[in-house]
């Protein structure tokens, strides 16, 4: 099963991912302990909405935390080891299920939370084949040194950051932007080049 970092609640983790529907019906069944920042992560189907889970087979108390699609928290609920209630989590009208996040009891994270990918290693060979196209396709520019690159994940990120500020007007919607927007800037200005020399 496959592992990634994320973030949620300035607390990193490392998750195994949930992707399928085998891996998600096992879930987290066999395992006897996890450490405080270890997880799973459940990606559910496309245009989920309600979800049900249970804790029948869990050996310890976790944390289920459910997540729409703009990657936020809608409602968190603690799974009791060995217990037979069944948990549902329906999110709001318009919102559907994008991920499912079970950690160890008292995480602290909280409804309003926002997940976040920490950013994956870039390959050689990407960076070989990284150049800007215009819309026919041929390249429309340069890049000699200095240039700002913000990753394709960060991009759409700052659009979808962007277009919830925009939609909602909510002062808390536009710090969220801002601090991501720092956030981006100052891992660049922490990064050595690596993509482009500056000129000689």
């Amino acid at each position: 099963m496959e592992t990634k970092k994320i973030s949620i609640n300035d607390k990193e983790y490392k998750v195994l991912i949930a992707d399928n529907e085998e891996d998600r019906i096992k879930g987290l069944g066999n395992v006897e302990q996890m450490d405080d920042d270890e997880g799973m992560l459940f990606i559910m189907p496309e245009n989920q909405k309600e979800v049900v889970f249970n804790t029948a087979e869990m050996e310890f108390d976790i944390d289920i935390i459910f997540i729409n699609q703009d990657d936020e928290v809608y409602d968190t609920v603690l799974g009791k080891a060995h217990s037979k209630d069944t948990i549902i989590a329906t999110p709001e009208e318009n919102d559907i299920t994008k991920y499912v996040l079970e950690v160890n009891a008292n995480s602290g994270i909280k409804i309003g939370d926002e997940l976040d990918f920490e950013d994956e290693e870039v390959s050689e060979e990407e960076i070989d084949k990284m150049y800007i196209l215009g819309s026919d396709g041929k390249p429309q520019m340069d890049l000699v040194g200095g240039e700002r690159i913000i990753s394709r994940i960060e991009t759409r990120e700052l659009i979808r950051k962007a277009k919830k500020a925009n939609k909602t007007k909510k002062d808390i919607d536009y710090k969220k932007l801002g601090k991501y927007i720092f956030k981006v800037l100052k891992k660049q200005d922490s990064n050595n080049p690596e993509y482009v020399e500056g000129p000689k």
